[in-house]
């Protein structure tokens, strides 16, 4: 029997915030443990409660070769984190920008409760639906993610969630910001483009005294995929 898992939250998705003079990788909604947090319960059968995407979920995209956008002038590639761009003044400028491509389907992470359950890691068992991300499912699942690296009190906010096209794929916008403890506000802008076989995630950081969003906004402007075939 077909398993179906309602997966509501963009997964293997690889976030960058600056804090002490360090470039901190968080993997966020897609650690397995946070995952398996969102879809636990959510199994059902063909005739169960899970209803199919109103646009008919992901397998009804188009495929994508690739994403591309502009770098803004006076970021490099790290030497240290792959897909990740720094300023030319870093770590004085903490503006960063990080990229990331994850290829659908992958195999699911197991807890050991599963296992012993003889459930499988095939993904091709499972329904993706990255397509039904709300603001709502992404600032739950961000906030506790930012406040087990960052500690509670850091006011994570989400102060826009909008859903994009980027040339005929569909996608999201989406602003936060947070504030460490003894560190200035971070804002950050996370593109996200979906397609049958890929996400594509770009995530622009910035300090609160940096003057970077306008360079940022223009990045973005340039943001375009290319169909496959």
């Amino acid at each position: 029997m077909r398993v179906k898992k309602l997966i509501s939250l963009i997964c293997v998705i690889t976030i960058t915030a600056f804090l002490g003079g360090r470039i901190h990788g968080l993997a966020s909604a897609g650690a397995g443990a946070a995952l398996e947090k969102i879809v636990e319960g959510e199994e059902a059968s063909d005739e169960g409660s899970v209803e199919e995407s109103k646009n008919g979920g992901m397998k009804k995209l188009p495929e994508s070769l690739s994403c591309s956008f502009i770098v803004p002038e006076g970021f490099h590639a790290s030497e240290d984190e792959p897909g990740v761009y720094l300023n030319e003044y870093y770590p004085l400028e903490s503006a960063n920008i990080s990229y990331s491509v994850s290829k659908l389907p992958q195999d699911r992470v197991l807890t050991n409760a599963q296992k012993a359950a003889g459930e499988s890691p095939d993904a091709g068992n499972v329904e993706f639906k990255y397509d039904e991300l709300t603001g709502e499912m992404y600032e739950t699942i961000q906030k506790e993610n930012y406040e087990a690296l960052y500690g509670a009190n850091i006011g994570f906010t989400l102060e826009s969630f909008e859903n994009k096209d980027f040339d005929g794929f569909p996608g999201y916008l989406i602003k936060t910001s947070f504030t460490p403890e003894g560190s200035q506000t971070i804002h950050q802008i996370s593109a996200i483009v979906l397609s049958k076989n890929k996400v594509y995630t770009i995530v622009y950081s910035r300090a609160d005294d940096d003057d970077f969003e306008d360079v940022i906004n223009e990045s973005i402007s340039t943001i375009h995929v290319l169909p496959k075939g």
